[in-house]
């Protein structure tokens, strides 16, 4: 057991720095007893963490005081924290065991903060991440919900995924471990616990090594995985683009590759939409106006694409910022970084000399004439009335005529910002430079701003 531990330490990294201990998440189960001696073989450190839920009454107290006396076995630290969990989950409207892994992890997070300690260990083990596959299959899920438990997640590890439940406990009498057995492990009220002790026992008639060969199968689909994840990326980068914080995504390239419905999909779903609310957007493509919700975003049909953004869009004709470059740039070719308050950017600006400048192209660069500015500079959302004149043209146009001509879509527009000089427009960021300050051959000095 001891040299299969190690091996999976090793083939998955999972221990980052030897010289900092491992937090180990110790219920007083047998698995978590397992881990501790598993560790302390490994002359690997660690300290204990255990929480009381105050689920069980006198068991639990049982429990903490027998993880505290095996912490001073181990002579290694012991943070223990008592929690109100169903005070919590009624408060956030979500189940107990949903309650019971917030609050432990987040107790987990903290301790990581607070002392010098490497990374958090759990004791899940091969049969637990059967249990999350059934789980996942049964409630609904992609590819990515069928691979299992992963031996790393974030500054999680679970180094006992190589085991099976049955090597654990035969290592425990083997090195004549004492633990605490959980009696809500043995009911059918948990959904998990049902899976474990109906379900499972059902697909052993078909398959006595069904374990076994769903770890064959979690091996094929991390492989696939990885090819469909780097397909994603690589369709993500063709069809999406980013202007003033809203993502543009040409719907007519992804209605031409299979699995558009999936594609789509896994392209939002870091934004919080449903594969139910793409279905029914890619039924109806071209229905212009059309909004979906997430919880923090929304999806907008417009013409040929789709728009998503923040649900907070609009932002308030606060008064305009000021930024005074003289004072930012005292030197040429040294450029300062502002941050604009409510701007969904943050402006680098710098001042260089014309020889042999070329303008940038890029939507989020202008380059103006330094002396035709009065300072300080103002930035704010654009409003009804104002006026610019466009590089290019003769005499002035409304900024809402001109967003209407460059078709912008109308769920971006409360988005757009305005550099002004003496309450004139300098530029509208990410379209257009106002004529009256562009660069000509006798410009002495340039401006040089960047949105990021």
């Amino acid at each position: 057991m001891l040299t299969d531990f190690l091996s999976f330490l090793s083939k998955h990294q999972l221990i980052r720095d030897h010289t900092k201990p491992t937090l180990i998440a110790v219920s007083g189960g047998v698995d978590s007893i397992v881990l501790c001696r598993l560790f302390h073989k490994a002359t690997l450190p660690f300290a204990i963490a255990h929480c009381n839920f105050k689920l069980r009454g006198q068991e639990a107290d049982q429990e903490t005081q027998f993880v505290q006396t095996l912490a001073q076995t181990y002579q290694v630290p012991c943070y223990t924290k008592y929690f109100e969990t169903k005070i919590f989950a009624s408060q956030y409207k979500i189940s107990t065991q949903m309650a019971a892994r917030t609050l432990r992890y987040a107790f987990f997070n903290e301790l990581l903060q607070l002392h010098t300690l490497n990374q958090v260990a759990t004791a899940h083990h091969w049969d637990d991440s059967v249990e999350t596959i059934l789980f996942h299959w049964i409630k609904g899920t992609s590819i990515w919900g069928l691979q299992g438990i992963p031996p790393i997640q974030g500054n999680t590890i679970r180094p006992l995924l190589f085991a099976r439940k049955e090597d654990i406990l035969c290592y425990a009498h083997q090195e004549k471990l004492h633990w605490k057995e959980d009696s809500s492990n043995h009911t059918i009220d948990y959904q998990r616990n049902f899976i474990r002790h109906r379900i499972i026992p059902l697909l052993h008639h078909i398959n006595p090594n069904f374990e076994e060969t769903t770890r064959t199968t979690c091996a094929k689909l991390n492989d696939t995985a990885c090819i469909f994840s780097e397909h994603i990326q690589q369709t993500t980068q063709e069809v999406l683009s980013f202007k003033n914080g809203v993502g543009y995504i040409a719907i007519d390239h992804i209605m031409q590759l299979p699995g558009s419905v999936t594609l789509a999909f896994e392209i939002l779903r870091p934004y919080g939409f449903s594969f139910e609310q793409i279905q029914t957007c890619l039924a109806q493509p071209l229905s212009s106006g059309k909004t979906i919700h997430a919880s923090a975003y929304i999806l907008i049909t417009d013409r040929r694409q789709w728009l998503v953004q923040p649900k907070e869009t609009k932002v308030p004709h606060h008064v305009p910022v000021c930024i005074d470059v003289p004072s930012l740039l005292p030197l040429d070719s040294i450029p300062a970084c502002i941050d604009i308050h409510g701007a969904p950017y943050r402006l680098h600006i710098q001042t260089i000399k014309p020889d042999g400048y070329v303008i940038p192209k890029a939507a989020y660069s202008a380059a103006v004439d330094y002396h035709t500015l009065r300072f300080p500079l103002q930035m704010r959302p654009w409003q009804q009335g104002d006026r610019f004149c466009p590089l290019g043209m003769k005499g002035t146009q409304k900024v809402s005529d001109f967003l209407i001509n460059t078709k912008v879509p109308l769920a971006v527009k409360d988005r757009i910002w305005v550099l002004t000089s003496n309450e004139q427009i300098v530029w509208i960021v990410g379209y257009r430079v106002d004529e009256r300050f562009k660069i000509r051959p006798k410009t002495k000095k340039i401006l040089e701003i960047k949105a990021e």
